[in-house]
């Protein structure tokens, strides 16, 4: 076979080649960092954390954390909060603040990757003085099939000075 020949086979096959190489990449770097065909939008406030607390022996499902009382100033619409999604969690969490007694809601972020956490939220508008019971809801959503998982509430004991 002439030089000619083989050029005109490879240089074809080398195109397509890249081609494919090229979709491939397009579609599953998008699948990795936003799947919204299957609702999960990853929130871009999240960073890794070092965990300081361990599970219990044994413990199996989904970690949920436990939040101290929290105290800020009136006038404030930074909101200091780590809203983590333990690591080892076989599910995204999603956050929503709300207080108890009226049903307002502060916040809500969009999905946290497990070992992930969001320092920080930012309100809307500034909190009245006073003490209120500040409701945590965490929806979940399997990290294989996305499918929602049990969720959980917890709350703490919010003081506004």
């Amino acid at each position: 076979m002439k030089i000619g020949k083989k050029l005109i086979i490879i240089i074809p096959s080398a195109v397509v080649l890249c081609a494919i190489c090229a979709i491939a990449g397009i579609f599953f770097g998008h699948q990795i960092n936003y799947d919204n065909s299957q609702g999960v939008v990853l929130d871009n406030d999240a960073s890794s954390v070092t965990e300081t607390t361990s599970p219990e022996n044994g413990s199996q499902g989904i970690k949920v954390p436990g939040y101290a009382d929290i105290e800020i100033d009136s006038g404030v619409t930074n909101f200091p909060i780590t809203l983590l999604n333990p690591s080892g969690n076989p599910c995204y969490f999603k956050f929503t603040l709300s207080l108890d007694e009226t049903g307002e809601e502060l916040g809500t972020t969009d999905y946290v990757k497990p070992g992930d956490a969001i320092k920080g939220l930012e309100l809307s508008s500034p909190l009245k003085q006073g003490e209120y019971m500040l409701d945590i809801n965490i929806q979940t959503k399997s990290l294989d099939t996305q499918e929602a998982m049990n969720g959980a509430s917890v709350q703490t004991k919010l003081k506004v000075n």
